[in-house]
């Protein structure tokens, strides 16, 4: 029970955040570019890194902190839909190849340097 609740809190406060960067992004840029899902989930990624790189055993770590916060934080989804949006918005191809190489590229590098750096 525990567990859960860790991961319920947990995950609020990475969806707060991510709303909050969202927020910033959409006010700060216009562009066809969707920043914001690309900014949230290279530092979810690089973080999980880190932890992973530690290979932190404490028990409320994962539940709170991976699964919950940057669980909350990060999102496929988004990005699934906005690769959609992209499709039916007729986007240029460059673009929409650029995005996706961006997002899962970046993604596994910006984990890979989060964990080698521990």
């Amino acid at each position: 029970m525990l567990t859960l609740l860790l991961v319920c809190i947990g995950g609020g406060i990475g969806a707060m955040i991510r709303g909050g960067i969202t927020e910033i992004c959409v006010n700060k840029f216009s562009s066809q570019f969707p920043i914001a899902t690309f900014i949230v989930n290279i530092i979810g990624s690089f973080t999980i890194g880190i932890i992973l790189g530690h290979a932190l055993h404490i028990s409320w770590i994962n539940p709170f902190l991976v699964t919950g916060i940057l669980g909350g934080l990060t999102t496929f989804s988004t990005l699934a839909s906005e690769l959609v949006k992209m499709i039916e918005a007729k986007t240029n191809l460059p673009l929409f190849i650029s995005y996706s190489i961006l997002q899962y590229g970046g993604c596994f590098a910006a984990c890979l340097i989060g964990y080698k750096l521990f």
